[in-house]
C-alpha cells in the first residue's frame, strides 16, 4: 500500500469529523428540528467510515509492520476524543443547577430564561421546530436581576429584571371556589425600577433561592 492509501482513508474521516464537531458547536446556539436527523446521517456513516478504515490499518500493518499504519485510525480517535470533550462541556453548562427558571408562553413560539447557580445563564427563543440560545452571566441582589446585555433576540431590552408575586394576574391564578393564589412573575425594568412597556413577562417555574439559604 502506498502513502496515498493512508491520504483517502483520513480525508473523509476528517471531512465528517469536521463536520459532526461544527454541528454540535453550533447546537449550543442554534437547534432545529432536522439537526437529529442530520446527527443521524453523519455518525451512521462517519461510523462506518471510521470501521473500515481501522481493519484497512490492521491491514496495511500486517504488511509494513510500521505504527505509521495507523495514523488514519489515529485521525479519527482524534475527533472522537474532540467530539467528547465538547459534549461534556456543553452539558455542563446546559445541565448546571438551576437557581431560577421563568417561561413566556407566546402561542406558537416561548423564550425561557435559566438563571445557573453559578452566575451565569441560558435565554432560549423558539418553538418546537427549533430554538436559539443566548449565553452571557448575571448577579442577583434581593429581587433585581443585572444582565450583563441590555439586548437579548429582540425579547429582552433591558439589562435588568425584577421578580415580583403577583396576585391572580391572570384568570388562571385563580383556584376553583374562590381561593387566591401568588404567582411569581421575572418583569423588566428599566435603571429606575420603573417596569418597561413590554409584553414579555416572565411566569417563574423554578426558584431554588430558598435551598441556598
Amino acid at each position: 500500500m502506498t502513502p496515498n492509501d493512508k491520504i483517502w482513508r483520513i480525508i473523509p474521516l476528517t471531512v465528517f469529523g469536521t463536520w459532526f464537531t461544527y454541528k454540535l458547536y453550533k447546537s449550543a446556539s442554534e437547534d432545529f428540528f432536522f439537526d437529529g436527523i442530520i446527527f443521524l446521517f453523519i455518525v451512521v456513516i462517519g461510523f462506518s467510515i471510521f470501521i473500515w478504515t481501522i481493519r484497512k490499518d490492521i491491514q496495511e500493518y500486517k504488511q509494513s509492520k510500521t505504527l505509521t499504519s495507523y495514523l488514519p485510525t489515529m485521525t479519527g480517535l482524534a475527533f472522537i476524543l474532540t467530539i467528547l470533550g465538547l459534549h461534556l462541556y456543553q452539558d455542563s453548562k446546559t445541565n448546571s443547577p438551576t437557581l431560577i427558571r421563568a417561561f413566556y408562553d407566546g402561542g406558537y413560539n416561548g423564550f425561557s430564561i435559566d438563571l445557573k447557580e453559578n452566575g451565569n445563564y441560558i435565554m432560549a427563543n423558539g418553538s418546537g421546530l427549533g430554538q436559539s440560545c443566548f449565553y452571557g452571566s448575571y448577579t442577583i441582589k434581593d429581587s433585581i436581576v443585572t444582565l450583563d446585555k441590555s439586548n437579548i433576540d429582540n425579547v429582552i431590552s433591558t439589562n435588568k429584571l425584577v421578580i415580583r408575586t403577583i396576585t391572580n394576574i391572570f384568570q388562571q391564578d385563580t383556584i376553583e371556589g374562590g381561593d387566591t393564589t401568588y404567582t411569581d412573575w421575572i418583569f423588566q425594568i428599566d435603571r429606575n425600577g420603573k417596569e418597561l412597556n413590554t409584553d414579555f413577562h416572565f411566569r417563574v417555574t423554578d426558584d431554588n433561592r430558598l435551598k441556598q439559604k
